[in-house]
């Protein structure tokens, strides 16, 4: 009996350590998600639409801006911000990538995709034209 107690107290004295452990490593900042992050057309090679949710979440606060890759024009800005959230009209044929950077160091923080998938693939069906 006097196992089974110490046994239990010692359990319940260690878990604040291990269970702690995979809080810290889940909550790695910098952060960029895409909601959602692939965009259904029906056909093969059509524009997807939707509407794509940006959020991303940094340590501190300063200056981020949210482009799409390799672009030099930001989608849109943040002063003084942790976190934010930007909403936008996607319309793509293909795959679109997104970049959270530093303002003033132009540093690349965080990426995101956004994908495009396809209902039906356009397999070409061949036709044979007859006179008669």
């Amino acid at each position: 009996m006097f196992f089974r107690l110490s046994a239990s107290l010692s359990l319940m004295l260690a878990l604040p350590s291990w269970a702690a452990q995979p809080e810290a490593l889940s909550a790695e900042l910098p952060t960029l998600l895409s909601t959602p992050n692939t965009c259904v057309a029906l056909r093969q090679g059509r524009t997807c639409y939707s509407d794509i949710t940006l959020n991303w979440q940094v340590d501190n606060e300063e200056r981020y801006c949210i482009r799409q890759n390799q672009a030099t024009k930001p989608l849109h800005c943040w002063q003084q911000q942790q976190q934010g959230k930007l909403v936008f009209e996607f319309a793509s044929k293909t795959a679109q990538g997104f970049e959270l950077f530093h303002v003033t160091t132009g540093k690349v923080l965080a990426r995101t995709e956004v994908r495009v998938q396809w209902v039906y693939t356009s397999g070409q069906k061949k036709r044979r034209w007859r006179l008669f």
